[in-house]
């Protein structure tokens, strides 16, 4: 496997200057040719023109999803290492980080792919395109209204709906927001969408599992447009208020997360979702 010798170190201002994300930047320093330090505010600006083997993350699973967006598009895999409390996507821990770092930079990983979703949102404010990781949500804003929605797949018509909301997500999202709203959990390794309403008016509404070539068009009805919004992986991210239209489709590549060797999804589902599991 590639070995790793120009890192990207992608954190959160408030991870930054804790003594611990010092030392471990030191101890990085000596494996690497050379690393680069950046916070979400710099990142874009800083760094357009330079090139990287690796995107390391520390922080949570936010940070994570931040720094997977820099690496999709620059077509470089993207480390989590976990300084939040969960972290299904950030999953190397930082007690780890000493026996099992150096392996990963010189070659000695596993090679992850995520679906990562496109989305295209129509408004009177114009067109915006984004991409990511967990999910796309069309949900109500402002308001404590529920809004209403026509949901497509490949231009047919398959449910219309009054509800909080529309979650489109990927199966890397299944264990997210889209959990909380009874969406099952999906490996990660399959070619699957998963379109689930949020808190809607009608017990007949329920999740819908498509695949992963499918095109999702959602259309607000024009009195649900003022309290309605698009947020791409959180309201963090991206949001967009006052959507028309949304259009949601699987981006064109898959993101490569990396992972020590000794990684096995189902294992770590069991741990962070602290099943009662007795061998």
């Amino acid at each position: 496997m590639k070995k790793f010798k120009k890192l990207l170190v992608y954190t959160s201002s408030s991870f930054l200057n804790k003594s611990e994300t010092i030392r471990i930047l030191k101890y990085l320093a000596k494996l690497c040719s050379y690393l680069d330090t950046y916070t979400l505010e710099k990142l874009n600006n800083k760094v357009a023109n330079k090139k990287y083997d690796l995107v390391l993350s520390i922080g949570g699973d936010g940070v994570f999803i931040s720094a997977s967006k820099y690496a999709y598009k620059k077509s470089i895999p993207v480390l989590g290492l976990n300084f939040g409390r969960i972290g299904f996507l950030a999953d190397l821990d930082k007690k780890e980080l000493q026996s099992k770092m150096s392996k990963i930079l010189n070659g000695n990983y596993i090679v992850d792919k995520r679906t990562m979703l496109s989305g295209t949102v129509y408004s009177s404010g114009g067109v915006n395109k984004s991409i990511s990781l967990n999910d796309i949500v069309v949900n109500n804003c402002g308001k404590l209204k529920m809004i209403e929605t026509d949901v497509f797949v490949n231009k047919n018509l398959i449910t219309k709906q009054r509800s909080d909301g529309v979650i489109v997500t990927t199966p890397t999202g299944s264990t997210a927001y889209a959990m909380s709203n009874g969406c099952p959990i999906v490996s990660p390794k399959s070619n699957v969408i998963c379109i689930v309403p949020i808190a809607p008016h009608s017990y007949g509404q329920r999740s819908i599992i498509i695949n992963s070539g499918d095109k999702v068009t959602i259309k607000i009805n024009k009195k649900s447009i003022a309290h309605s919004q698009v947020t791409f992986d959180g309201a963090n991210n991206l949001t967009i208020k006052n959507p028309e239209l949304v259009e949601i489709k699987k981006a064109n590549r898959m993101l490569n997360i990396i992972h020590p060797c000794d990684y096995d999804y189902f294992k770590a589902l069991s741990q962070k979702l602290k099943y009662d599991i007795k061998s």
